[in-house]
């Protein structure tokens, strides 16, 4: 023969975002704060404002990584596409990865149903363990479906059940896991607040869960090994954009390092990150 197989690979790349927010108070504001004893007599101070803004800056970092989308090459502008967005956890496994659908409000609450994923993680060559993340409907529709499995011994008990969590099965309850096995691989059932949550992904998606693969991913020319999720921040010489926060004022509490002339304290919250989502053909996502 004359000709070469060629493998095709293909190379996903993944821009990075940058996620800004800020909280303001005033200087009459700013003297209510509260204290909290630490013990000894150590007393500190803290801003309840802030504090929520803060949890609300980290919850709309992590919605990013999860539903960002990328733009398509239709939506380019003629400024070189400058929002050209970055790819979000389950758009990654919409494009590449396993979707399981259906009508009805719970798609996945049969071993008919579940043994289909089996055999389409079996054709994609997946790891023998999973990390299952669920809304509330979906973890009840599987407790039911386990509940009626007892009988058959499909939740028996096995020796590497729970080898994500060193074969001890007290580990997993604590870290709120509850596993099983069927056809071979072992899945590890946890709820996810963010598809409980009505002010989150509860009442916006109709996804009700994902199944990531608890492996690292090893490359075939280097053979280092990665993640099959991994979270990426932009970082130099000791600089990190991982999570930065500061402060500035016009005088109030010290702050004079900006906003002159302003009875005003500014919180300044910004992040540049990006999800890489390793073989994607091996994530699953339940969809309603």
């Amino acid at each position: 023969p004359t000709g070469f197989t060629d493998p095709g690979i293909v190379r996903y790349t993944n821009p990075y975002m940058i996620v800004k927010d800020r909280y303001e108070v005033n200087g009459s504001q700013a003297t209510n704060i509260g204290y909290l004893n630490m013990g000894n007599g150590d007393f500190r101070w803290f801003m309840y404002g802030e504090k929520e803004a803060r949890a609300r800056f980290e919850d709309k970092r992590e919605l990013m990584l999860l539903f960002g989308e990328k733009r398509g090459s239709s939506d380019a502008t003629a400024l070189d596409n400058p929002l050209a967005g970055s790819e979000g956890y389950f758009s990654a496994i919409e494009d590449r990865g396993i979707i399981v659908s259906g009508a009805n409000a719970n798609p996945l609450d049969s071993f008919s149903e579940f043994d289909d994923i089996i055999i389409e993680l079996d054709k994609q060559g997946a790891p023998s363990e999973y990390a299952m993340y669920l809304n509330r409907k979906q973890d009840l529709a599987i407790d039911d479906m386990l509940a009626a499995g007892i009988a058959t011994g499909v939740t028996a008990g096995l020796p590497g059940q729970f080898g994500a969590f060193q074969n001890d099965a007290d580990m997993a309850v604590k870290l709120g896991f509850k596993s099983f096995t069927r056809g071979g691989y072992t899945f590890h059932k946890h709820d996810w607040k963010l598809l409980n949550d009505p002010t989150l992904g509860g009442a916006s998606t109709k996804i009700q869960g994902a199944m990531c693969p608890m492996t690292q991913v090893v490359d075939p020319r280097s053979g280092a090994k990665a993640p099959a999720l991994e979270m990426n921040y932009k970082a130099s010489n000791g600089y990190s954009r991982e999570m930065e926060h500061w402060v500035t004022g016009g005088g109030i509490m010290g702050h004079t390092n900006g906003d002159a002339g302003k009875d005003v304290m500014t919180f300044h919250y910004r992040s540049e990150i990006n999800l890489i989502t390793r073989a994607a053909n091996q994530h699953v996502v339940i969809k309603g």
